[in-house]
Formats: C-alpha cells, sequence, structure tokens
C-alpha cells in the first residue's frame, strides 16, 4: 500500500503474540472450549480459530491502545487488516481493509458451524465493522455481507479488490503447452482448498489419460501414484515456474475467501478450474477464463479435465482471456491508489496534501 507523503507504522499482531506465551497457551485452552477439540485436528484448523476467541480479540485491541493511543497525535489516520481485532485510536480517522468476515461462511455451500459457537466475537466484530469510517473489501461478496448482514452503511463499504504477489512475465501460450495434460494444485490447506476432491478426481482421468500428470505445490499430502508429484513447500520465487511449466491450474476449494493462487495462475495464461464458492465468482468466469464445479465432487472435476485435455484450444483461450482479465483488475498499485482515495475521503485535508 502507498499513502503520498506518508509513513506507515506497523503494529504485527502475529509477532506480538509470539512473544506473550502466557496468554498465547491460555487462548489455545480458550479456542478448545469454545470450538470443539475438532481445532487440534491439525495446524492449520488450530490457527485458523486462533484468532477468533473474544480473549484474543480484546488481547490485541487493548496492546494497540497501550501502544498509540498516546501518540494519536502523530497520525493521520489508522488502517487495519481483517477484522480480527479493533485497531481503532481515539480521535483518529480508522479505515478496514478485510478479505473475510465471520458471516461470509453462511455464504458457502457446506457452512462450518462451528463459527457460530460464539456470539461473543460476532458482537465484538460487528461492532468494529458498524463503527469504521471506511471498509474496503476484497471482493462484492465480502461488501454484500458487510452491508446485507452486519448493518454497515453501504456508503462506507467498497470492493477495491487485492493484487497478486507475482510480477507478470513472458509464458509460453502454445497449443503444445495446453495439450500436455499437466495439472496444477498450488495451496497450503490440503483439505480447505479441496485436495481430497482433486486427487480422487485425478486418479480417476489418469486411468485413461496415461500422459496426465499432476504437481502439488504447497503441501505435503500422503499421496502415491506414477503420475503425482508432490513438491511440497517451496520458495515463493520457485513457485512461478511451476506455474510456467503446466496445462491446466485446478484449485477445487471447499471455503475460499478471494483465491488469489486462481489470479496468479490466470497471470502465466492458465485457465482455472475452481468451485463455485464466493471466493472464486470474481476471479474466474465460468466458461470464458476456467470451469467452475461444485465444491466436493470429483465426478465433476474429472469432467472438467477431461474437457480440456481433449480440447487444448479451448485452455489456450481460457488462459489468455484470463489474463487480459485479471492482469489490470488484480494489481496492488491499482488497490493502493483506491485505498489512498478512501483514506482522502476521511482525513480532512488530506486529498490536498497527497
Amino acid at each position: 500500500m502507498r499513502f503520498p507523503n506518508h509513513d506507515i507504522e506497523i503494529f504485527d499482531v502475529k509477532e506480538y503474540v509470539k512473544r506473550r506465551l502466557g496468554p498465547a497457551a491460555l487462548n489455545v485452552l480458550i479456542e478448545v472450549m469454545t470450538y470443539g477439540p475438532s481445532v487440534l485436528k491439525n495446524r492449520s484448523q488450530l490457527h485458523a480459530f486462533f484468532f477468533m476467541t473474544p480473549f484474543m480479540f480484546r488481547l490485541l485491541s487493548a496492546a494497540i491502545a497501550r501502544t498509540f493511543a498516546s501518540r494519536a497525535d502523530e497520525f493521520d489516520f489508522s488502517i487495519q487488516t481483517q477484522g480480527i481485532f479493533d485497531g481503532r485510536i481515539p480521535g483518529l480517522p480508522h479505515l478496514i481493509y478485510t478479505d473475510y468476515t465471520f458471516m461470509d461462511t453462511m455464504n458457502e455451500p457446506e457452512p462450518d458451524r462451528r463459527l457460530f459457537r460464539s456470539p461473543t466475537y460476532l458482537k465484538y466484530e460487528t461492532a468494529l465493522f458498524r463503527q469504521a469510517d471506511r471498509i474496503a473489501a476484497t471482493s462484492g461478496f465480502v461488501e454484500r455481507t458487510l452491508v446485507d448482514r452486519y448493518g454497515c452503511d453501504r456508503s462506507r463499504v467498497r470492493t477495491v479488490h487485492i493484487g497478486a504477489n507475482i510480477d507478470i512475465v513472458p509464458s509460453e501460450t502454445t497449443i503444445a503447452r495446453y495439450a500436455a495434460n499437466h495439472v496444477l494444485f498450488v495451496g497450503v490447506e490440503w483439505e480447505r482448498k479441496g485436495g481430497p476432491a482433486l486427487l480422487e478426481a485425478f486418479t480417476e482421468v489418469a486411468r485413461t489419460y496415461p500422459d496426465a500428470r499432476l504437481t502439488i505445490v504447497g503441501c505435503s499430502p500422503n499421496v502415491s501414484h506414477p503420475q503425482i508429484a508432490v513438491a511440497g513447500k517451496q520458495p515463493r520465487d520457485r513457485v512461478a515456474r511451476y506455474f510456467q511449466a503446466a496445462s491446466v491450474f485446478c484449485m477445487p476449494s471447499v471455503v475460499e475467501p478471494l483465491g488469489i493462487a486462481a489470479i496468479e495462475a490466470s497471470l502465466f495464461r492458465l485457465p482455472v478450474i475452481a468451485t463455485r464458492v464466493p471466493g472464486f465468482f470474481e476471479t474466474v468466469t465460468d466458461g470464458k477464463t476456467g470451469i467452475l464445479v461444485p465444491p466436493n465432487d470429483p465426478a465433476a472435476l474429472a469432467a472438467a479435465m477431461r474437457l480440456l485435455f481433449d480440447n487444448p484450444a479451448l485452455g489456450q483461450r481460457m488462459g489468455l482471456a484470463g489474463f487480459e482479465r485479471n492482469r489490470t483488475r488484480f494489481d496492488w498499485n491499482r488497490v493502493g491508489r483506491q485505498l489512498h482515495r478512501m483514506a482522502c475521503a476521511i482525513v480532512p485535508g488530506l486529498a490536498t496534501a497527497a
């Protein structure tokens, strides 16, 4: 984010928690008591619910207040990402930039009911959003949730999208690339990203496409198949080579706030197979830049893969269309300019100073 003539002072909530071992341990106990022992199933579950307790919300909000309240006159405004704490500083205009709310879960085909076991947390989050001077959302469905389910003033909420975390580089767009039948999955959370359904679908497809390949990047599921390669976690600067080597990108998420990896795949001119969940509705245009299928539907996934394997020219058209659609829409410089305009709207004199 760039704000002309401004320096940004950062309060990193994760680093703060790492230095507070006692409160962190207590919060894990509260997390399990609130959401159930299933949050201990894996590290991603434990992490996801860790910052969704009333105790952690209060802890972080109080820490921010102690750190900055006495220095309020040094700042023009405050901005926080996500709604897992209250970063407001008395006397300062406050801007929130978020890709997720608790109530977005209600828009998912299979809502995680555990999220609604803490009405106190939902009360805190609702008060935060309603009292913010402006809220920037990464997608239209988050914007609609803030207005329709949280009762936020429509004039204070605006979709600004998000930026891709890769540089746009030349990528091969020959028919041969799309005819190679090489599927790529990139994601850290194997189960939430629909990995089990993908594995079942690809295993079925591989029976009749002996040249098909699947590469898994970002996680290391226990998979043993001659046509599947598990690359595991990779440095960000090495992920690009996997995108460039693929024919199709597949991310059949069960729950997805936005699907940034699908955006990045399109910038490498890949057709995208994803699911009909809200996070993909603005990043993948069904039938034009990719194919959307129901979540947890291996048969539909397999059919989508076969369609692209049998029609490499279709994959080529989708890949090029996705590139043209997303290369300017999901750009951090564009996002930064919109956030700056929103800050100008709530800070007297900021627009003329910029």
